[in-house]
This record gives structure tokens, sequence and C-alpha cells, in this order.
């Protein structure tokens, strides 16, 4: 247990002596995790509130990000390239 703790760089409390003290699965705890670092990717002020992250939903999580990111009304837009921008 200490050494997923280890490699996680996720401190554990020292009191901890059994994996049924822990609140979450290991499992969870590496999903959170690589969750946040995903999050922390981003620029400070696109990132989901903290409070959201741990306790919201997903559906809350994406609505945030649809949001913040304000996505495309037109999913099938692409890209336009004229013929002045291809190379001959």
């Amino acid at each position: 247990m200490w050494s997923i703790a280890k490699a996680l760089q996720i401190p554990l409390d020292k009191k901890i002596k059994e994996l049924q003290q822990i609140p979450y699965t290991v499992a969870y705890v590496i999903r959170k995790r690589i969750q946040i670092d995903n999050f922390n990717e981003l620029p400070k002020e696109k990132r989901p509130p903290d409070r959201m992250i741990w306790e919201g939903t997903v559906e809350e999580i994406d609505r945030w990000l649809d949001k913040v990111f304000k996505h495309n009304e037109n999913p099938n837009a692409g890209v336009i390239i004229t013929e002045d921008e291809i190379e001959k």
C-alpha cells in the first residue's frame, strides 16, 4: 500500500495500518489522481473548482468544461482550407 502511495505521490496518514481504513478504493484514488493531473494541464482559470472535482458529478464537470471552452454548436463544422493555403 505504501509503495502505491509513494508511486502516485499521494501522502497517506501514518496512522492508517490497513487498507480497510481508507475510505476509497485504490482504483478510485488512481482515477482521481489522473483526473486531477489532467485538469492541472489546463490554465488555472479554466479548471473546475476543487469542490466540483471532488464532490461533483461527471455531468456537472462536463457542463463546466463545455461552458468554459464554449464548444462549437455545430459538431460537423471542420477546418476550412482555401486553395491559397495549399502548397503546390
